[in-house]
């Protein structure tokens, strides 16, 4: 029996150039999946449980003066010197004297600033602050640590973990 050789040639061929382009699906890395994800977890309980307890000390801290008021977005502060010009807005010039001192008051910086609302020039709590006042005002915020410098401080003062006290003079 005679076999021929070109078809058996050609689906050899065929067969060795179909099975070799397969692509294989990619492997996930093996540090991915569930551990990571439960880290993650972990570390986000931690943080809101830091969260809740600073809270309970500033509402501690402030419960002393019925005029501090929380917002929404967790600070506290009081209106001490109300007018009635234009509220500050996004992208206004605001200039501004700047006492900041721990909650046990000791001073650490004294400064006048010169920012633009919305620019992110300043911590998130602070920023927020200003955006609730008028042009001419005063005003003291309470900034707990997760919206201020957080878990690392600054270089330079503050510590990480640490809330603070801004009593802030608009500049007319």
């Amino acid at each position: 029996m005679k076999i021929n050789r070109i078809p058996v040639l050609l689906a050899l061929v065929f067969f060795c150039v179909f099975t070799s382009c397969k692509k294989q699906a990619p492997q996930l890395p093996s540090n991915k999946g569930d551990v990571v994800e439960e880290n993650a977890s972990t570390l986000l309980n931690i943080n809101q449980n830091l969260a809740a307890k600073e809270d309970s000390i500033l509402e501690e801290y402030t419960g002393q003066d019925p005029e501090f008021k929380r917002s929404e977005l967790g600070f506290w502060f009081k209106i001490e010197k109300r007018t009635d010009r234009p509220i500050l807005k996004e992208k206004d010039n605001c200039s501004f004297t700047c006492r900041v001192s721990l909650l046990d008051g000791k001073l650490l910086q004294e400064d006048e600033k010169n920012v633009i609302i919305g620019k992110k020039q300043l911590i998130v709590g602070l920023e927020e602050g200003l955006k609730l006042l008028h042009k001419g005002e005063s005003a003291t915020f309470i900034i707990p640590w997760y919206l201020g410098y957080g878990m690392k401080g600054d270089d330079q003062e503050i510590p990480p973990y640490t809330s603070l006290i801004y009593q802030i003079k608009l500049i007319e």
